[in-house]
């Protein structure tokens, strides 16, 4: 009984395997601390060119005098110009409004942000949300990218998910503009071609193929 005791004390004053104790309990802590900063910075770039992107291809909505480009288009411009999301053309939904505005009332949205969620049997929405507007009238347009989070079982990643969408996380960018006067139409949108052009500036008289007028 007593060499058992003595083991005992013995045992009780070793300090070997601590270091393996502490890291145990710290790794995992630092651990989730690192990917939820990865989880972080990473969904802010997304943000971010989610909104470069938006302001980008909202111009040519707003300008698009007679040759307003379709729901198609738009959401091809705005994944060449995100470059961030995966799947973007699946993923990305546009809803765009005209507001009326009356003295006093609030220029909003009349519903929460609308998003896709690829794994429900529900409808999903399409371009019947897509309203091009008259001229000179206000316009509200609202683009949301349904994403999945890269660490789903750290804490941010599973504050982000969102249950409606499956797990997804949204993000969301919103806008608005008013229409430049004229026609309103939509159209395939076809990008301007450089080139010559008529030349007509105070400049001088360019003839638009590169050659110049002996005459001046």
């Amino acid at each position: 009984m007593s060499f058992l005791k003595k083991n005992i004390r013995i045992y009780r004053r070793k300090e070997d395997g601590s270091a393996t104790v502490e890291i145990v309990f710290l790794f995992p802590l630092f651990m989730s601390i690192f990917l939820m900063g990865f989880e972080s910075g990473f969904y802010m770039v997304r943000n971010v060119m989610v909104e470069r992107a938006v302001d980008i291809s909202v111009r040519d909505i707003r300008l698009g005098n007679g040759n307003v480009p379709e729901y198609a288009d738009i959401i091809q411009r705005i994944c060449d110009a995100a470059v961030v999301l995966p799947d973007c053309e699946n993923t990305v939904h546009i809803h765009m409004e005209e507001v009326a505005i009356s003295p006093g009332a609030i220029a909003a949205l009349d519903d929460a942000a609308r998003c896709l969620n690829w794994y429900s049997d529900e409808p999903q929405y399409d371009d019947s949300e897509y309203e091009v507007g008259q001229a000179n009238t206000m316009m509200l347009v609202q683009v949301c990218a349904t994403v999945s989070p890269f660490f789903p079982t750290t804490g941010l990643g599973l504050k982000l998910q969102n249950s409606e969408l499956s797990g997804d996380m949204a993000i969301v960018a919103t806008t608005a503009f008013v229409n430049e006067p004229g026609t309103r139409a939509m159209a395939p949108y076809t990008p301007p071609i450089g080139g010559g052009g008529t030349g007509g500036g105070t400049g001088g008289g360019g003839s638009g193929d590169g050659t110049v007028d002996s005459s001046l």
